[in-house]
């Protein structure tokens, strides 16, 4: 599965934004998205803490599911547990869209979250507990339906959890500018901050 570059992307259908914590010089959070025969990927992963170590474990796991494309969510998972090993460790979510299926797929563990936003109503998507690296139980990916005008919007807790995404994706289009926006609205500054805007078509 071939990593696509940000700047590739599809217009209107990516925005992506991460911002290492004050005094940091690298970013503990690290998102990727990818294509392949005409599904997507997406993921976001934080790395446990912040700082260089952090950051080493989230690049990581980009740099795994860049290299891996195996079609299971629980697969992935496993494979992205083991190639963490001797790092600090993950929360991590991924979602499979299959536009010819008009579905998707969504795992995740730890603290990332992950929206399902449709016709306005906002769907918050369950995930297990654990760290991706040291172990996790209670992995049980879901499938949903999307349509044409759904967003999907993953991100990690440096992002407050009642933060008012939906309402701002109102009549918007993902890109990178939205999302630094809603990343610089809603962000503490507390620990690195990270968010992945998806919106179907």
């Amino acid at each position: 599965m071939a990593l696509i570059p940000s700047q590739s992307a599809p217009s209107g259908r990516i925005g992506q934004a991460l911002r290492a914590l004050h005094g940091e010089n690298v970013c503990g959070d690290q998102l990727g998205w990818w294509i392949r025969d005409g599904h997507w990927r997406l993921a976001l992963a934080d790395g446990l803490g912040h700082g260089r170590e952090a950051h080493t474990a989230a690049a990581a796991a980009m740099r795994r599911l860049a290299e891996r494309g195996e079609p299971g969510l629980r697969e992935v998972f496993g494979d992205c547990d083991q190639a963490l090993i001797n790092t600090r460790g993950v929360a991590l979510a991924v979602v499979d869209i299959r536009p010819a299926e008009a579905t998707i797929d969504h795992a995740s563990v730890g603290n990332i979250r992950t929206l399902l936003i449709q016709s306005g109503q906002v769907k918050r998507l369950g995930g297990a507990r654990g760290i991706v690296g040291a172990g996790f139980r209670g992995l049980r990916p879901e499938r949903l339906a999307i349509a044409p005008g759904d967003w999907l919007v993953l991100f990690s807790d440096g992002i407050r959890e009642n933060a008012g995404l939906a309402e701002s994706l109102m009549d918007a289009q993902p890109s990178d500018r939205l999302a630094e926006r809603l990343l610089e609205q809603w962000a503490g500054d507390q620990d690195d901050a990270s968010l992945l805007l998806y919106r179907h078509d």
